[in-house]
């Protein structure tokens, strides 16, 4: 076997059925798709058959690393987890951090591929070479969190344990993965493991990650940290409910800390996660309820994690109970859920614990807020039309405030948020240098963007970036559809690369320079840094050709299973007809304009017509048909995918 730099030589694959397990070589796929997500769904294209449901012992489920996992100082110890998603009966994906990923990795294996159902619950213990189902009864109903711990006290504090809570193992549709430093990983996969019989996997490796250029490593480390104005040492104030002094930072396994990672003592002295919208997610409706803020939803986020819930999922199903009572459709009596108490540390117990262990209506609730409003009959569905997406989140960042994140929710299979935020965050540092210091978030006098406004930028910044990353200064011109396809496709092909390296979020892509004279970032470092990893030589545009051939691959099995074309590329009817009302912490939505003059989309809606013809001009840019959004042989024989070209042919599946 050829020793591939950057990796760690072996893919992992484990029939739970059997207990056996065998070792392929990753270079069979690291040519063409990388690792992370372009691994992943190589493996469940050649191994996954299309009419597999997400709870078939046969469904395969992927954790997968990438090149860069691992390799100290890049913001790069990422891993993923990919499946059938239960949601809605598609592949699927969720990104983690912490150091699972890392772990695996040093244990010798690039990826882990699970399929077949042991006959009773098991972990799996992976130390090294040695591999082995171990009995997991005595786990089974304990938290996510518990579990974790009582792994690392049975085989060391060195050991990473990934788990699930009651919530993955009742097979409730938007439950989570709980990984090491309360990493966590949505689209219900953690209930496709539940359904493997498997409470958890521990991992302990000792190997070294082996690169190509040591020296080139280094050199690009140090450029980086210059750009970014050097790592992020204090912890930004997300919310008023926290007194900063009580959360310290917390970063992920070799990263420089360039993100607003952090934990905070909950009431029982132990430390948690506390960051992004699992933090706050509950927090304005305790405030409501109580009339000053608190830890209540602190105690929120670690509930969901611990019983193993998307907390995404969970706030927008709060917004359809919330209806419901309001209009008399559930009560309190009806539900056993204290519903008229929402924000109140009563409801979400209940709630929380109705859902895991699917008691009650908590059953109901358990199967997500489309299939739950469902069974309320029209009057229930009525009341999710204007602000739930189809895979039951809200629209956070969408088309009618970003024109271009429409791509994304009209083509990807679940909250597409690392493509979301190429767009919104750039446009929300650019609101925090444009928006008066007076303005006011929802939450009252705290205002997010006041207490971010050392980050901004300017609007020649904001259209230099536009031209050099996204194809056009126009593309950074939110009053115009112009340029906005071409956006979305390079966004798109950038991303599934970032996804396939594994590079975080919160650093990658470096749009933004510190210190050139046009603050325009680099767009060449993904590029650069895989070259340096594993000595394979490849500049900017042929790594984006691997992510638009990953990206190609991932469309063909979404046309295998069902999602065919143009007719599924669509937007929720309440982002043509309803007008935007806000965007939290810029309740003026002010994005960049012509010009980058400051533009307003609040009371906007997006415009079919130019929605329709922005996907006609994305279509043709990808070399797909226009008419139907159907891959051609063409473009596939292009990327080196004949053999996916030949299948999707013989099944009626191409233009």
């Amino acid at each position: 076997m050829t020793y591939l730099k950057g990796y760690a030589g072996s893919i992992l694959k484990v029939n739970l059925s059997t207990g056996l397990n065998e070792r392929v070589p990753t270079e069979d796929y690291a040519d063409l798709y990388l690792g992370g997500r372009g691994i992943a769904v190589k493996i469940y294209w050649d191994e996954s058959p299309p009419h597999v449901e997400a709870f078939d012992p046969e469904s395969r489920l992927i954790f997968a690393t990438g090149p860069v996992t691992a390799v100290t100082g890049f913001a790069g110890s990422r891993w993923q987890v990919c499946g059938k998603s239960p949601i809605h009966n598609q592949f699927s994906f969720c990104n983690l951090g912490g150091a699972w990923g890392a772990q695996l990795k040093h244990a010798g294996f690039d990826a882990l591929v699970l399929h077949g159902r042991a006959d009773k619950p098991v972990y799996l213990w992976i130390n090294g070479d040695d591999i082995e189902l171990r009995d997991a009864t005595h786990l089974m109903g304990k938290g996510a969190i518990t579990c974790r711990e009582e792994l690392k006290e049975k085989h060391g504090s060195s050991v990473r344990v990934v788990a699930i809570g009651p919530a993955g193992e009742n097979g409730v549709t938007f439950s989570t993965f709980l990984a090491d430093s309360d990493s966590s990983g949505s689209s219900g996969l953690a209930s496709v493991m539940g359904s493997k019989n498997l409470k958890a996997i521990a991992v302990r490796g000792e190997n070294k990650i082996h690169v190509a250029n040591r020296q080139k490593i280094r050199d690009i480390k140090e450029k980086i940290l210059v750009m970014i104005g050097g790592p992020v040492k204090e912890v930004l104030p997300l919310s008023p409910m926290i007194p900063i002094d009580r959360l310290k930072k917390n970063i992920c396994y070799g990263c420089m800390g360039a993100c607003i990672r952090a934990t905070f003592p909950g009431e029982d002295g132990k430390r948690g996660k506390f960051m992004c919208q699992s933090s706050i997610f509950y927090e304005i409706r305790a405030f409501r309820y109580y009339g000053e803020y608190n830890e209540v939803p602190y105690l929120a986020n670690k509930l969901c994690d611990d019983y193993g819930l998307d907390t995404h999922g969970v706030e927008t199903m709060i917004m359809w109970l919330s209806r419901c009572y309001k209009s008399g459709l559930l009560t309190d009596e009806q539900t056993g859920i204290p519903i008229s108490k929402i924000g109140s540390r009563e409801f979400i117990e209940t709630l929380i614990r109705k859902i895991s262990h699917r008691e009650d209506f908590g059953d109901v609730l358990a199967q997500g807020t489309h299939k739950a409003a469902s069974t309320l009959g029209e009057e229930g569905e009525k009341l999710i039309t204007d602000y739930i997406t189809k895979t039951g989140y809200n629209p956070v960042y969408g088309a009618r405030m970003y024109l271009t994140t429409g791509i994304f929710y009209a083509t990807e299979p679940r909250l597409p948020i690392q493509l979301l935020h190429e767009v919104s965050t750039l446009a929300v540092r650019w609101a925090i240098q444009a928006q008066a210091s007076t303005s006011q978030s929802p939450l009252g006098e705290f205002s997010m963007l006041d207490s971010l406004r050392n980050i901004g930028i300017s609007s020649d910044a904001i259209r230099g970036i536009g031209k050099r990353f996204w194809g056009s200064e126009v593309a950074a011109d939110f009053s115009t559809y112009e340029g906005k396809a071409m956006a979305g496709v390079r966004i798109q092909d950038r991303q599934y690369a970032k996804e396939s390296l594994i590079l975080c979020d919160f650093t990658w892509p470096i749009l933004y320079s510190a210190v050139s004279d046009d603050h325009v970032g680099d767009p060449t470092l993904e590029s650069q840094l895989y070259t340096a990893v594993t000595g394979q030589e490849i500049d900017e545009n042929g790594l984006y050709k691997i992510g638009e051939r990953i990206y190609n691959l991932q469309r063909a099995v979404h046309n295998r299973e069902g999602r065919k074309g143009r007719e599924y590329d669509t937007l929720e009817e309440f982002n043509f007809i309803d007008p935007l009302k806000g965007d939290f912490g810029n309740p003026e939505c002010l994005v960049p304009g012509k010009d980058g003059e400051p533009f307003s989309r609040r009371g906007m809606v997006v415009d079919r017509e130019a929605f329709k013809k922005m996907m006609d001009e994305y279509y043709d840019i990808r070399g797909w048909d226009v008419s139907t959004g159907l891959q051609t042989k063409a473009k596939l024989n292009e990327l080196n995918m004949k053999d996916v070209a030949q299948t999707l042919e013989s099944e009626g599946l191409l233009a």
